[in-house]
């Protein structure tokens, strides 16, 4: 990791925005079949395509709360572009953008949960940077926390971790603290199992899993968190793996972080390729074949065999440390294939789907937390440092986070399918009515309420008990009705080149 004493300060005003307008030049004015199709997904599910407003809304009266508060909302943290800490790595985290604490005014309309989260955070910055540079130990460091206030005024915060025993143990007393104040707290899920699974067996504390986070989810608990656990990257190669896998036991030995990518065949490719041709020509005629295909998924992949010398190169730079806190990302590919520290319209993979899945489901919880059927207050998200900055973007610009859910249509039906024949069929025929039912599943488990069983770090006997919530029932979404077929998709294309 590189050590930095004085960050480029501010980005410019419109950094977000010229970010996306440099990805849509890559696309054609008229969108194509997948552009139009996430669309129509994020005007279904009642979600904004871009810029949302910080209007909080009273979910019996649906009339605004404070007009000022959200004022002062939007002008201190929501329009802020955010600081640089090296060009391309911006930080959204309110104590870089506030180093000397939160303005006053600020504080003053701050929800006290969410007012109580952002204290402690700036308590544990200072302990993480006092630790730091006693020891020179990068377990003390902290990592970022992103703050967004999703339509309707929820407050969600997401906050970087990393999956170490230590780096939980070092830092746990002040997760502890901050889950005290939310309402529901995301937990990465497992790769390996079925989404939806992994919160159980994190609670379970299983041998090979003690340390994180089953340690931090029970130490909310212990703390006085009574709201809901729920995963939000639905991440599953449980039974087909098309982005990485364990490294085996010699390089484990040499290299015990590699991964490798699996073994496709070719015809898996072709497939993939035929389907991005048919759905969205826009990014095939960049991608041009199913060989190059095969390499951008390689490259985007958890491997480090994958990238070889430019992705080492990228993660020399790409993690940086200051002021007690590790920056890190993980990387976007260009067309002329080299690495990037923000997005580039090439976006594929089991990463950029799961963060961008991630994105939606987080304004699916949101929106039943403001229409009542949640009850409202923070959201923290914790995943990952390396997911922090691709989240950030799809959460700024969901309709650009449904697209990429939606050409990574493979990863999303994986634990729907047994294999890979099956996957294309995904490709070749896509089940619309399934697909979106995957998009807005939803996982929720509670705590039971069992004082006479305690909640203790390890084996555990208190349950985690299902809080089922279904989106599609609540809001009488029929899945089979949402979605155009071909054809009146094509109509609405020929529409649209025609107004031009």
């Amino acid at each position: 990791m590189e050590q930095i004493n004085h960050p480029e300060r501010k980005p410019s005003e419109n950094y977000w925005f010229e970010t996306l307008e440099k990805i849509y030049r890559e696309a054609d004015k008229i969108p194509d079949p997948l552009e139009i199709r996430a669309q129509i997904l994020i005007d279904a599910f009642g979600l904004p395509s871009g810029p949302y407003s910080v209007i909080e809304i009273d979910p019996k009266t649906k009339e605004r709360i404070n007009p000022k508060k959200d004022e002062i909302i939007a002008k201190y943290l929501t329009n802020h572009p955010g600081v640089e800490i090296e060009k391309d790595i911006i930080s959204l985290d309110f104590r870089d953008m506030y180093p000397d604490g939160l303005p006053e005014e600020l504080k003053e309309v701050l929800d006290p949960n969410t007012r109580a989260i952002m204290k402690i955070e700036y308590e544990h910055l200072k302990n993480a940077k006092r630790k730091f540079e006693e020891t020179n130990n990068e377990l003390e460091l902290d990592y970022p926390i992103h703050y967004f206030r999703l339509p309707g005024g929820i407050d969600l915060f997401l906050k970087g971790y990393r999956h170490s025993n230590d780096w939980q143990e070092k830092h746990g007393e002040y997760l502890k603290k901050i889950n005290q104040y939310a309402k529901i707290i995301a937990i990465e899920g497992f790769v390996d199992v079925p989404f939806g699974k992994s919160l159980e067996l994190r609670w379970a504390s299983e041998e090979s899993q003690y340390g994180n986070y089953d340690v931090l989810m029970k130490e909310a608990v212990n703390s006085g968190f009574n709201g809901l656990f729920t995963e939000v990257d639905a991440r599953d190669s449980s039974k087909i793996e098309m982005d990485s896998t364990e490294p085996d036991f010699f390089t484990a030995l040499i290299l015990p972080e590699a991964r490798i990518f699996p073994q496709l065949p070719n015809e898996f490719f072709e497939y993939y390729f035929e389907y991005l041709q048919k759905e969205h020509p826009n990014l095939a005629k960049i991608v041009v074949n199913a060989e190059n295909l095969k390499s951008l998924l390689k490259n985007q992949s958890m491997t480090i065999s994958g990238f070889g010398e430019l992705y080492l190169k990228f993660f020399k730079e790409g993690n940086i440390i200051y002021e007690g806190k590790s920056y890190s990302l993980y990387p976007h590919l260009t067309k002329e294939g080299e690495l990037s520290f923000k997005p580039t319209f090439l976006e594929l993979g089991q990463t950029f789907f799961s963060d961008a899945l991630a994105a939606i489901k987080h304004l699916l919880i949101a929106k039943l937390m403001v229409d009542g059927y949640l009850e409202k207050g923070p959201i923290i998200d914790y995943e990952g440092a390396n997911h922090l900055s691709s989240k950030t973007f799809f959460l700024k610009y969901p309709q650009y986070a449904m697209e990429v859910v939606l050409r990574t249509i493979n990863e999303l039906m994986a634990g729907k399918v047994e294999n890979l024949p099956q996957i294309y069929e995904v490709f070749c025929s896509p089940n619309w009515e399934e697909i979106i039912k995957e998009i807005v599943k939803l996982v929720f488990k509670k705590p039971e309420k069992d004082e006479s069983k305690p909640v203790e770090i390890g084996p555990n006997q208190r349950k985690l008990l299902d809080y089922p919530v279904d989106f599609l029932k609540i809001y009488n979404l029929d899945p089979k009705k949402i979605m155009p077929n071909d054809e009146e998709i094509k109509k609405l294309i020929e529409k649209l080149r025609k107004s031009l």
